[in-house]
């Protein structure tokens, strides 16, 4: 599908939609919960699909329901029963999409002893990196067999001490997390190198300290200490708080519009992303909380630094506010990008550039000399949600439209995004 968006100044206000993170990581608790557990608000995204359905080919549902939320927000309610045990037999099949959490958040689970289980996605999921994974695991007698678009797995998980990376992906020792505590005996996680995007591993910890179940960071943050033989407890409800990622794309867009209220927000989350206030207001963005909303005012932007080894989902609409920003802005540290739907840094280099403006790469990064208006411009989507939903933020900056391609690639995080782009006055066609 593709989109031609005309210049749009957005304004106005909206509700963050519920966060992707904390959706995925909510999910997979209930699901490990032999109580039960309502999960709500939930947003139907691709995402957020596959990680409840692939809860369920797993095994570990006993029950199952969902209910659209009686507002108008097209939200849904999952009413979880956990703590399934499958019986074993055929192999079970889990098709991830193109959700790289699901994958990696569910694989450590997948070793149950309870027979084979045969990963699937989309896009370049299955091209992304699991070596970290197959490193830890093949030594400890699991089956590892990676085949095309598929990977089958089989054995069961052990506890004890597991060394890894920090500089790959968080997500690796998320999956570790859920899977670790549920066996005998005390597990360690040992990071070998600087741990990026740190905020996740806090938010999968906080999600699961909901259900009782705790881990100890030791020797400076690079030992994480899990004792076993831990069963969740249902907290009987868990509410998902606004996706910090997804606001800051609308952050940016009142920055470079008429202004934009955020509600739904939690200032003292654990979503890294957050830090897209301190961010924007160091690069001379009026942005404030008022009465529980964060609001972002039409501001003059000046260039900035920043190092996104911690944010790294922000870079994209970070690099259209950078676009607009008088100076040389530099982005570093999101090297992990390239791997990402697309190789988000040639990407949104070749998309600014296509528009008009001055980007370059570096092997871990962005330099962007900002300040210049953009044109009209065919623009390659790259079937990349945060490609295509900065893009459409960029048109601020035209003069013309942005014919954006793949458009439909919001619906793997939020489907709602161009409902929500026309309700603040953009003009998408």
């Amino acid at each position: 599908m593709v989109k031609t968006v005309l210049p749009s100044r957005l304004r106005g206000a909206l509700c963050a939609m519920p966060g992707k993170s904390a959706s995925h990581r909510a999910l997979l608790m209930a699901a490990l919960c032999p109580g039960a557990t309502r999960v709500a608000p939930l947003q139907r995204s691709q995402d957020v699909e596959a990680t409840l359905s692939c809860a369920r080919a797993l095994g570990l549902l006993r029950g199952a329901q969902t209910e659209p939320l009686p507002d108008a927000s097209g939200h849904f309610a999952a009413r979880l029963t956990g703590g399934g045990a499958y019986a074993g037999g055929e192999t079970r099949a889990l098709d991830c999409g193109e959700s790289g959490s699901t994958l990696r958040f569910l694989l450590p689970l997948a070793l149950d002893g309870r027979g084979p289980v045969r990963f699937t996605g989309h896009g370049r999921l299955m091209s992304r990196p699991l070596d970290v994974y197959e490193r830890l695991f093949v030594p400890r007698g699991v089956r590892w067999e990676a085949e095309g678009d598929s990977l089958t797995v089989e054995g069961r998980l052990q506890s004890g001490e597991y060394a890894l990376p920090g500089d790959v992906s968080s997500q690796f020792l998320t999956g570790l997390l859920f899977a670790l505590p549920r066996l005998d005996g005390e597990s360690v996680l040992r990071v070998t190198t600087p741990l990026q995007s740190r905020a996740y591993v806090d938010l999968t910890r906080r999600a699961q300290a909901a259900f009782g179940v705790v881990s100890f960071w030791e020797e400076d943050g690079q030992v994480l200490r899990i004792p076993g033989g831990q069963v969740p407890a249902s907290p009987g409800e868990i509410h998902v708080e606004g996706d910090w990622s997804h606001a800051a794309f609308f952050l940016v867009a009142g920055a470079l519009g008429g202004g934009v209220r955020v509600r739904g927000l939690d200032p003292d989350s654990a979503q890294g992303d957050r830090s897209i206030v301190p961010i924007l207001q160091g690069m001379g963005a009026d942005v404030r909380w008022e009465d529980g909303a964060i609001c972002a005012y039409p501001s003059a932007l000046r260039a900035a630094e920043v190092d996104a080894s911690q944010i790294p989902d922000l870079v994209p609409v970070l690099a259209v506010a950078m676009a607009a920003a008088r100076g040389v802005s530099r982005i570093t540290g999101a090297e992990r990008l390239r791997i990402k739907e697309s190789d988000r840094l040639s990407a949104m280099r070749a998309a600014l550039c296509a528009a008009g403006a001055d980007a370059r790469e570096t092997p871990d990064g962005l330099v962007i000399s900002g300040g210049h208006p953009l044109r009209a411009a065919a623009i390659d989507g790259c079937n990349d949600h945060r490609v295509v939903m900065a893009m459409a933020v960029a048109s601020a900056l035209a003069d013309g439209p942005l014919t954006i391609s793949d458009a439909e690639a919001v619906r793997k995080s939020a489907p709602a995004f161009w409902d929500e782009f026309a309700a603040l006055g953009g003009d998408a066609r």
